[in-house]
């Protein structure tokens, strides 16, 4: 199993371990004498509900970084599911590292498979509710990301089985609402944007009603976002839109709850973004135990 699942990840990780360790664990350091603190020691780590695995990766480099002579055994593949009550891993490492890093161990495992299995749950729904031979779905999340776990998030949400929207400003072409107020309209944003986007980049737009919809199809939007329009305006929109330009990719968003992923699935649409994914997700239950 690769330690990097993206390239910074152990950068990222020592600052998250400077923060929680600060200058010393004083607990831990006043209960136990130098030669107690190098013993090894073993825990496992128990599944408390039905889950997916995220998170084997930063666990392991966690780990490294504390004791880099540890070891750690899965019984859970990353990206699987587990049940309530299994053991998902043994670590074995020097006790006053385990006691140390047990905390962001649990915190990274708890987040971000507490997103894969949410992220499985919608598209698992949406596969199921999808009717046969329409064009693909994809199931993303939005930047609504915690600063500093944007990349951490969206590996959640790929792990789970969905895709990643834009990582950064600089990383797709998304006009906004704000953005279309401000420059005057839907016809002079897509006319400036395609004089000086890169060529390389597709332009998305985000459209609050079916005039800016119906704007953006004709003056030459590459990707639609239909931001918070219910079901019926959908319903009657969409057929318009692909009469205008067929190859227009359709994305759908705003309140997308679990409960709305059956009715939207069923749409003629390439793209469902949830924010939720990343903003709103529970935490897995998930706990370490010491073994001795």
């Amino acid at each position: 199993m690769s330690l990097s699942p993206f390239p910074f990840s152990e950068h990222a990780l020592s600052s998250f371990l400077a923060e929680d360790i600060g200058r010393g664990d004083i607990t831990t350091l006043s209960l136990f004498t130098r030669t107690e603190l190098d013993q090894r020691s073993r825990a496992i780590l128990l599944a408390e509900s039905d889950g997916v695995l995220c998170g084997a990766p930063f666990v392991e480099e966690t780990l490294a970084l504390l004791d880099p002579s540890f070891g750690l055994r899965w019984e859970t593949e990353e990206g699987a599911f587990y049940k309530a009550g299994d053991a998902l891993g043994t670590i074995e490492c020097r006790l006053g590292d385990l006691l140390s890093g047990e905390r962001l161990i649990l915190n990274l495992l708890k987040h971000l498979s507490g997103i894969a299995s949410l992220a499985r749950a919608f598209v698992d729904r949406a596969n199921r509710s999808r009717p046969p031979g329409m064009r693909p779905l994809r199931i993303v999340e939005t930047r609504k990301t915690l600063p500093g776990l944007r990349s951490f998030q969206k590996y959640a949400v790929r792990t789970g089985g969905g895709h990643n929207h834009r990582f950064s400003l600089d990383d797709g072409i998304l006009i906004k609402d704000n953005h279309l107020v401000a420059i005057g309209g839907v016809r002079k944003a897509l006319e400036r944007i395609r004089e000086n986007a890169p060529h390389s980049l597709r332009i998305e737009m985000e459209a609050d009603t079916i005039e800016q919809a119906m704007e953006g199809a004709r003056y030459g939007a590459d990707i639609l976002l239909l931001d918070n329009m219910s079901m019926e305006v959908l319903q009657g929109l969409i057929p318009r839109l692909r009469a205008v330009r067929p190859e227009l990719l359709l994305e759908v968003s705003g309140g997308v709850t679990l409960d709305r992923i059956d009715e939207l699935a069923r749409l003629d649409i390439d793209i469902i973004s949830v924010g939720a994914l990343t903003h709103s997700s529970p935490d897995a239950p998930i706990r370490l135990d010491f073994l001795r």
